[in-house]
């Protein structure tokens, strides 16, 4: 009869070795497993970014371009400037409307909404306001906006710190504009917006004012 070997089948020490060299490689492949799921992560959060940045370079530029220096009345009636740019103070951060107050007011041509209704206007009434660190696009259905008046408001950046603007006419450059009609030079030529966005650094756009943009 033939005897069984001494040394069959695994000892102790060998189970051990394989199940260490099993923990290994498994945890190797959740390293590989969470840093690919991150890095997907990142790389969706950087692709919503620059479309967001592309959102708010396309808006400014369309608002901007088809600025006209058209009056505009507040809710009281009383006169506004026909383009008007500057961060609010503080104690004037929210307006009457209970709505934050403007850093950018102006009227705009080419209302798409004019194209498929007779009663709705040519000319619409655009302003950009930064509140709760966020940068709005706020647009009414009228210039001269009441109540009652229909307003979208659009979110174009998030998790921003600061806004500054500033202004150019010929070679000077204000931080403040109040451009009444009938005046020459009632808007600038150009408009500068910074944007400090947390963690992204910061967002220059330079663009141009008027039907010359």
């Amino acid at each position: 009869m033939k005897t069984l070997r001494q040394d069959a089948g695994f000892s102790l020490v060998e189970v051990m070795v394989a199940m260490l060299i099993f923990a290994f490689v498994s945890a190797a492949g959740v390293a590989i497993l969470i840093s690919f799921n991150s890095g997907e992560r990142a790389m969706a959060s950087a692709d919503d970014f620059i479309a967001d940045i592309q959102t708010t370079k396309s808006m400014l530029r369309a608002d901007l371009s088809q600025a006209v220096e058209r009056p505009m009345r507040d809710v009281d009636g009383g006169s506004l400037p026909v383009f008007m740019g500057g961060m609010p103070a503080p104690r004037l951060s929210t307006g009457g409307e209970g709505r934050a107050e403007p850093f950018l007011r102006l009227v705009r041509g080419g209302h798409l909404a004019a194209l498929v209704s007779d009663d709705a206007p040519a000319v619409q009434r655009v302003e950009y306001v930064f509140t709760d660190g966020k940068l709005v696009r706020r647009a009414f259905a009228r210039p001269d906006a009441t109540p009652e008046t229909p307003v979208t408001e659009q979110v174009l950046l998030a998790n921003v710190e600061a806004v500054r603007v500033r202004f150019r006419n010929d070679a000077v450059w204000s931080v403040d504009w109040q451009g009444k009609a009938g005046e020459r030079g009632s808007m600038p030529s150009l408009m500068e917006l910074e944007c400090d966005i947390m963690g992204r650094g910061t967002l220059r756009l330079t663009m141009q004012v008027g039907a010359s943009a």
